[in-house]
C-alpha cells in the first residue's frame, strides 16, 4: 500500500483519516502482533469508518441491569471522502457494487490506546462473501485507530430496560485477501 498525498483544499473527513491511518509502515510500527493477519495475505483496502455503535439496556444477572452492545451501523469511505462501503451488524460490510463480506470469527482484539474512551481494535476472520468486487475476495478484516464508541456506564437501570444509546466512533479498517 502506498502513501498518498492529498490537495490542500481537502475535507475535514479526509484530514481525519490521513492522521489516524498514515501510511501502512507507520502503523505497522505501532499495531500488536496479535492483529496481523495470517502471512499468506496482504492489504487491498483502507477505508475510514465513521458511525454509531447501538447499545440497549438490558436486564441482566439477578436484579441488575446493563447496557448490552447491539452493533454498528456505518459508512466507509477513501481518503478523499468518497463513500466505499457500508457496515451493518454482524459485522457486514457491503459495497454499492454488490460485493460483501461478514466478520464470522473474532481471530484477535486488543484494547485500544485509550481503552477507557475507544473501542478495541480487533482482527475478523472473513466468511460468507458474495458478489464480484473488492470485498468477495477479502479473507480477514482489521478494525484499528478507532475513537469513541464505549457503551454507557450508567443510566441503565429498573424502568429503563429496552432504552437505546447510539454512541458515535470513528475507525480504520483494513480489508485482507491472498
Amino acid at each position: 500500500m502506498r502513501c498518498v498525498r492529498f490537495p490542500k483544499s481537502f475535507s475535514l473527513l479526509g484530514l481525519v483519516f490521513l492522521t489516524l491511518t498514515s501510511c501502512a509502515t507507520k502503523q505497522d510500527a505501532k499495531m500488536p502482533a496479535s492483529l496481523t493477519p495470517p502471512p499468506d495475505q496482504k492489504m487491498i483496502l483502507q477505508a475510514m469508518g465513521e458511525g454509531v455503535q447501538t447499545y440497549v439496556c438490558e436486564k441482566s444477572g439477578d436484579n441488575g441491569y446493563a447496557w448490552t452492545a447491539q452493533g454498528p451501523v456505518a459508512d466507509l469511505y477513501d481518503g478523499t471522502g468518497n463513500a466505499l462501503a457500508s457496515l451493518v451488524k454482524g459485522p457486514r460490510w457491503s459495497t454499492k457494487e454488490g460485493s460483501a463480506i461478514a466478520g464470522v470469527v473474532v481471530m484477535a482484539s486488543a484494547p485500544a490506546p485509550k481503552e477507557t474512551e475507544d473501542i478495541p481494535w480487533v482482527l475478523w476472520k472473513g466468511g460468507d462473501a458474495v458478489g464480484k468486487g473488492p470485498l468477495a475476495q477479502v479473507t480477514s478484516i482489521r478494525q484499528i485507530h478507532t475513537r469513541g464508541g464505549l457503551g454507557p456506564v450508567k443510566g441503565c437501570t429498573v424502568g429503563k430496560e429496552g432504552k437505546i444509546s447510539k454512541v458515535t466512533y470513528t475507525a480504520t479498517y483494513q480489508f485482507f485477501a491472498p
